[in-house]
């Protein structure tokens, strides 16, 4: 019986692990990069950043836009846009978006 409950916390623990707080799973590479220049534009609010967005044709499939990038092809060379974290600090977007500069399109 023990050894039932420790396999099924041990599965549970490993499904927890797949989706990060962001609500997005980590599904493959497009590329990897361990060098990158990354420039970041911060935000006064979620309002400001979603203005900025759609400004620059960003639209939010599906989700709430939170932070955006853009990688640039050809170059090792990123811009991350998120709001400032003195305003509202949740660091899982800013990795979220980081992790984009590094492995390109690795989700749905």
């Amino acid at each position: 019986m023990a050894g039932r409950l420790i396999l099924l916390l041990a599965f549970a623990l490993a499904a927890c692990g797949r989706q990060a707080p962001d609500g997005y799973s980590f599904d493959r590479k497009e590329f990897d990069r361990s060098r990158v220049e990354v420039s970041v534009f911060t935000y006064g609010g979620e309002a400001a950043l979603r203005h900025a967005a759609a400004e620059m044709g960003v639209q939010p499939e599906g989700r709430k836009l939170m932070a955006f990038g853009f990688v640039e092809k050809g170059r090792a060379a990123c811009t991350v846009h998120v709001v400032d974290p003195a305003v509202s600090y949740q660091p899982e977007w800013l990795g979220h978006e980081l992790a984009h500069c590094l492995y390109g399109r690795w989700h749905q």
